[in-house]
């Protein structure tokens, strides 16, 4: 098992298989006032191999910002195996985790900490909550 994907998007969705990532690629969230949700969803594909199908994976996601934890969110995912699967192929399992009502307290540098099955597959995403009034105006012409 192994996490192929991890965004911060603005929505996702999955049909037939497939991930859908609307505004993908998150680093950076503008409040003006805190604590204010995240307003995010976290977007995975994990690949998964010949004993990982059919069976339930959990899916934990721990973020914290620079006063400490924040929050943590559980899911989980169980893709049935395909009949015809190659040997040695693996296949990719769309997840998506809702994150936007989870609040932040502080400005700067978040971390969110994803773990299937209790550190079998892992990674991380670093992004910035930031005031409204850290955002550069473009140069006068």
């Amino acid at each position: 098992m192994e996490i192929t994907t991890a965004l911060l998007c603005d929505a996702a969705t999955v049909r037939e298989g497939l991930l859908h990532v609307l505004g993908g690629g998150l680093t950076r969230l503008w409040r003006a006032e805190l604590p204010a949700p995240l307003g995010v969803t976290l977007a995975l594909s994990v690949a998964l191999g010949e004993g990982e199908f059919d069976v339930p994976h959990e899916v934990q996601i721990d973020i914290s910002n620079p006063a400490g934890y924040v929050a943590r969110a559980m899911g989980g995912l169980q893709a049935p195996r395909p009949s015809n699967l190659e040997p040695g192929e693996r296949l990719l399992a769309p997840v998506v985790q809702p994150l936007g009502i989870i609040p932040t307290g502080s400005y700067g540098a978040h971390v969110l900490a994803i773990s299937l099955d209790a550190g079998a597959a892992s990674a991380e995403l670093q992004f910035w909550v930031l005031h409204p009034d850290e955002q550069a105006l473009p140069p006068l012409a």
